[in-house]
């Protein structure tokens, strides 16, 4: 929660606040043909669909496009998911109000077209020269189920730049194509359009290379294909004649009804500001809120000034869309960099950082125990752009080392300059080197410590990090418990401790009041308290029960109170039989030499015995 909130403000105030912000009065918008605004929807001026012609030899499509004067279009046509079968020719009706030229892109091969004396249609290159003819006195919808026998679909669009169709029949439809005003084509077709009205200010004393691009939708889109209600939104910077121009920063602002959420792809180092949630593309699973906005253009304009953003385009009276995407023509000629003499102002961070820190924040690929830091980060994921090639901590010389898919660390909670915010925290920074660009990442982090009674192995005296869980039989272990707590006068001591094996063996008490429990159990000095934690620490020679086999784990179990509550700590060990004394090298030596002298002598007897026998 708090790394999301903490992503959320960053992307909102991550721009400098002003110290010299633009005058609303110094900018003057004018209409651009700079930048274009394209946007995709499924929503027609009016149209229909029947089953009317699956009686037919072929399906039956109908585009009656309204136009102020002579345009082109692009129709790309697709069968993709089409599931009328057996597969069938279509037919394309095509009719615009003035002339028009329309370029079809498809890969189908049995598709015919259809145009009045308006249209001039290539198919992939090639002039299709069929016309027919249409009256004003009769619906054309009637004219085409008259002449065809059937219709599949109706569309009738205004001015689009890009048709997208996809072809097929579906025998659920009306038997009628009944015209329907702001009819919903997403069945079949979706639609791409420039948006005619874009205003630009570009102010003189405005810093260069920073534009602010504010963007107003009328309403949330009715039917998507991903969500309801989602809006995909791009930006393309493009220089395709010359050198991208480098280090332009954006503010993007989003404004519509309050139920529009928004998907940006943003490549460009810049800000977001929106009025409903929003998912980065580099992130799709991460939401973020957005900000109650101005809903007119001064005060969104105002907004833009607000941070330091003299530069605005405005596209007002956006429809409803399900695809947005800002086309920017930005050559590295077409502006050099300066130094502003009036303003200064750090630049913006860079949204890739951003971007980093708010999903390795989000993953939060830390832990704390006891005693110890452990850290694990995938070595590529695809939400980066760039692999991560190494992973440090503040101190340089802690080093995760990788393995085949992460990152990982794991030392002493003393270590590593890790610093206790209190009892309860302990913080320190991931510094991430990504592979291509060798740039450094800093991700600050802070993990909560456990606050419940801990309970450790150790086999040397010296309690040395890290511990075991592994109890050796018939060895001395020694055994530390902890306790963190947020009252410096609580006296902590422990009441009884003891083993209870996995077999029906009955629980050995160890430990009891007042004294141990057996000449197994010593209790040793009391120690200095370290990483904010009480301490009480005691030695155990554990020895099973005569007769019985050995288990193959344990439970250790201690009861720790200060007189008013009572706590409990517990720790899963495993039991190892103590292996067997090795024998030195000397003695190996003596005991060969030994049985050499033993042969010897054996030998010399024997023969002595043979020489004196007759």
């Amino acid at each position: 929660m708090e790394a999301g909130l903490f992503l959320a403000v960053l992307l909102l105030a991550c721009t400098p606040l002003h110290t010299s912000p633009t005058s609303a009065d110094e900018c003057k918008f004018l209409p651009s043909t700079q930048d274009k605004l394209l946007y995709k929807t499924s929503q027609a001026l009016s149209g229909c669909v029947s089953r009317s012609s699956m009686e037919g030899q072929q399906e039956v499509h109908v585009l009656q496009v309204k136009i102020k004067e002579m345009q082109r279009f692009h129709l790309n046509v697709s069968s993709a998911g089409r599931t009328s079968l057996p597969k069938r020719a279509v037919l394309f009706v095509i009719v615009c109000n003035e002339s028009c030229e329309v370029l079809v892109h498809s890969e189908e091969s049995d598709l015919t077209f259809a145009s009045d004396i308006h249209v001039s249609t290539l198919v992939n290159n090639v002039l299709v020269t069929e016309k027919v003819n249409y009256t004003s006195d009769k619906p054309i919808v009637q004219q085409v189920k008259d002449h065809y026998k059937g219709i599949t679909s109706f569309t009738e669009l205004e001015n689009p730049y890009h048709i997208y169709f996809r072809l097929g029949e579906d025998a659920s439809s009306p038997e009628d194509c009944i015209v329907q005003p702001g009819f919903s084509a997403s069945q079949y077709l979706q639609a791409e359009f420039l948006v005619p009205k874009v205003k630009h200010c570009k102010n003189p004393h405005a810093q260069k290379l920073k534009e602010a691009h504010i963007l107003h939708m009328k309403q949330a889109p009715k039917e998507t294909s991903f969500q309801p209600g989602m809006v995909k939104v791009k930006v393309n910077v493009v220089c395709p004649e010359a050198k991208l121009l480098q280090d332009l920063e954006i503010l993007l602002i989003l404004q519509s009804q309050e139920n529009v959420t928004w998907r940006v792809d943003m490549k460009n180092n810049g800000a977001i500001l929106t009025r409903g949630k929003y998912w980065l593309s580099t992130f799709p699973d991460m939401q973020m809120n957005g900000r109650a906005l101005p809903d007119n253009e001064e005060g969104l304009t105002g907004l833009a000034h607000e941070k330091d953003f003299g530069d605005v385009a405005f596209y007002r009276d956006i429809p409803s869309a399900s695809h947005l995407t800002i086309e920017l023509h930005r050559c590295g000629a077409e502006a050099t960099p300066t130094t502003p003499t009036l303003i200064h102002t750090p630049p913006m961070q860079d949204l890739q950082d951003i971007l980093i820190q708010a999903y390795v924040s989000l993953n939060t690929p830390w832990k704390c125990t006891d005693d110890t830091m452990e850290i694990a980060v995938p070595r590529s994921t695809e939400y980066l752009k760039e692999d991560i090639t190494a992973i440090t901590l503040r101190d340089t010389g802690c080093k995760a080392e990788p393995n085949k898919t992460h990152f990982v660390l794991k030392r002493y909670l003393g270590d590593c300059n890790t610093t206790l915010e209190s009892e309860a925290k302990a913080s320190n920074k991931l510094i991430l080197t990504l592979a291509a660009s060798m740039k450094k990442v800093e991700v600050e982090f802070s993990c909560e410590l456990p606050q419940e009674p801990q309970l450790q192995l150790y086999q040397t005296q010296d309690f040395k990090w890290p511990s075991t869980t592994v109890l050796q039989v018939n060895k001395t272990a020694y055994v530390q418990i902890s306790f963190r707590s947020s009252n410096a006068q609580t006296n902590l001591m422990v009441k009884e401790c003891s083993v209870q094996v996995a077999t029906q063996e009955p629980q050995r008490l160890l430990l009891s009041p007042g004294a141990s429990h057996g000449k197994a159990v010593t209790i040793l000095p009391p120690k200095e308290a370290t990483l904010g934690r009480e301490l009480h620490q005691f030695s155990l020679v554990y020895t099973p029960a005569g007769g019985r086999p050995l288990p193959p784990c344990a439970t250790l179990v201690c009861t720790l109170t200060n007189g008013s509550t009572t706590a409990e700590a517990s720790l899963k060990v495993t039991l190892q039989d103590t292996p067997a004394q090795s024998l030195g090298i000397e003695a190996v030596v003596g005991i060969t030499f030994a049985a050499f002298l033993i042969g010897t002598l054996l030998t010399a007897a024997l023969w002595c015995i043979y020489t004196h026998t007759p």
